[in-house]
């Protein structure tokens, strides 16, 4: 009973993601682009700005560029730099707390998947004040989440265009979605000049989450002719640049293709869902902390050998 009530779930699922109505954001592209959504968001009259971001990138000084461009432009913010890995409950729960307490009325996401994921549900929570784990699944929240923008520092999550967030519940050693067509930042940035200085390993990881996303898209049970061309796209952008990102993360021009790889992938599977890699790897990840990317590299050989017969 319970295999058929998950089938009916995701035959469910993937109705919704096809035809639901799904914004796009608008696109920032290329080295200084954090500066240019600085400059674009100060000028939209938020009251207080909230970045949404992780202690190793705010001490790195990456945030220099938006954040020079936002009090150029009179915008005030505050940081909230406490994102850890897979965005446990307890963390939002304190971001929900700052961005109240701060008086805040936007959110700019900066840093990888988690940073970018818990921002989305920092969003929705703002909105519709409830407990997170009530917000998990599809359209739990009433009302739409307060405005989201986003600057990716990582090729892999496509989280600056997609309608979820993945969240982890540490008591339950489990992650949970919220997914949520409102949640999709405004605008975002993708911005490689924030990227040359990711280890090759993360690099690698990464961009396998990336590669993933676009090949699930594919292959999967509900593609469209508009997923199959980004996931398409995404692949060629992934084999072409993500060695050489690899070997040298200095090459801009790697990153920047990277980047909207990792974009096109998302913008893929948003319409088209994942399947059984990121199924299994979320399980890993709730249970024993596996880097997501890490563990779609591991999973993805095995799921595709697997799954061939029916490719």
């Amino acid at each position: 009973m319970r295999a058929a009530g998950l089938s009916t779930l995701m035959r469910g699922a993937g109705m919704v993601t096809r035809f639901i109505p799904i914004p796009q954001p608008t696109l920032l592209v290329g080295p200084g682009s954090s500066g240019r959504l600085g400059q674009a968001v100060a000028g939209f009259g938020h009251k207080k700005i909230l970045i949404v971001t992780d202690s190793i990138i705010s001490k790195l000084g990456l945030l220099k560029d938006l954040t020079d461009a936002l009090t150029a432009g009179g915008a005030q913010f505050v940081v909230f730099d406490e994102i850890t890995p897979d965005a446990p409950i307890p963390l939002i729960e304190r971001g929900i707390e700052f961005y109240q307490q701060h008086d805040c009325d936007a959110i700019v996401a900066f840093g990888g998947g988690s940073s970018m994921d818990a921002s989305k549900a920092i969003a929705v929570s703002i909105s519709n004040p409830k407990p997170l784990r009530k917000l998990a699944g599809y359209l739990k929240g009433l009302k739409a989440p307060v405005r989201i923008y986003a600057v990716p520092t990582t090729a892999g999550t496509g989280s600056e265009v997609t309608v979820a967030a993945v969240i982890s519940d540490p008591d339950m050693h489990s992650k949970l979605v919220i997914v949520d067509p409102r949640m999709v930042p405004k605008m975002a940035a993708l911005d490689p000049s924030l990227m040359t200085g990711l280890p090759p390993h993360i690099t690698a990881a990464t961009g396998i989450d990336a590669l993933t996303h676009a090949i699930a898209a594919f292959v999967g049970t509900w593609p469209t002719p508009y997923s199959d061309g980004m996931a398409l796209s995404a692949v060629g952008l992934i084999f072409e640049n993500l060695l050489t990102a690899y070997r040298d993360g200095t090459n801009l021009e790697a990153r920047e293709k990277m980047s909207l790889a990792s974009t096109y992938a998302g913008f893929a599977f948003t319409r088209a869902n994942v399947g059984y890699v990121h199924a299994i790897a979320h399980q890993f990840g709730g249970k024993y902390h596996t880097p997501h990317g890490l563990a779609n590299a591991i999973m993805l050989p095995l799921v595709l050998k697997y799954s061939a017969p029916a490719i």
